[in-house]
């Protein structure tokens, strides 16, 4: 908070806003996170490099949601809501994050999920039908490299089990899925250059592959000589 006002040209102490978050409730101590941490964060150097997705729902009056999420900037791509969790759903909103990606010249090299049906299916699996699975044999056909989580390890996906609890803070607040992901790409992120008050979207420019980056710039010098 205290971020978000000195970016806005606010500026008030941290010990005043600490005590007033603290009056209205909205932070309590936590003993887990005042305990010593046994795993360290890890994070992609470079945008596109990794990309996390995974169904999630509010609550059974909710709809099934599914987002793809940048590891290194924290931005999300694309994603969909559906009134059930689906192999088609997770692929067409895929889709959609591949495009978003191409946009900015980017290529998508590897995706991390969990080993829930719709996206993994064992290579032992007794299923004949779905071996291996569509999701699978389509991140093949794109060259992508699927890196899935290991068994009761849900922290290997942590940045998107974050991402979870925004969304079900604020997603009802917004009409639409694509507001709430715009208002979220564009809000400071704590996990990023704090100091910037950088977001999500802004740090998805700032950490794409230098080959990107030289590939937009002559993008944009070949398009000032076309008009001129």
């Amino acid at each position: 908070m205290w971020r978000a006002l000195a970016s806005r040209g606010i500026r008030i102490p941290h010990q005043k806003v600490h005590l007033y978050v603290r009056s209205r409730g909205w932070s309590v101590p936590n003993p887990r996170k005042q305990r010593p941490r046994g795993r360290c964060r890890y994070e992609r150097e470079h945008t596109g490099s990794l990309l996390h997705t995974d169904f999630h729902r509010t609550s059974l009056l909710h709809p099934h949601v599914i987002l793809y999420e940048d590891d290194a900037s924290r931005m999300v791509l694309a994603g969909g809501e559906f009134a059930e969790e689906s192999t088609d759903h997770a692929i067409e909103v895929l889709d959609e994050a591949l495009a978003v990606a191409a946009s900015w010249g980017l290529t998508i090299r590897e995706l991390n999920t969990d080993r829930g049906t719709e996206f993994f299916v064992s290579a032992k699996s007794d299923r004949p039908e779905a071996t291996p699975g569509r999701f699978q044999e389509y991140l093949a056909r794109q060259g992508i490299c699927h890196v899935v989580s290991r068994l009761q390890n849900p922290q290997t996906n942590g940045k998107l089990e974050r991402l979870w609890y925004e969304y079900d803070r604020h997603r009802w607040r917004f009409a639409t899925l694509r507001e709430f992901i715009e208002w979220y790409n564009g809000e400071i992120h704590d996990a990023l250059w704090l100091e910037m008050f950088e977001t999500p979207k802004a740090a998805f420019q700032r950490k794409l592959p230098v080959e990107v980056l030289l590939g937009l710039h002559m993008r944009q010098v070949e398009g000032l000589g076309a008009a001129a």
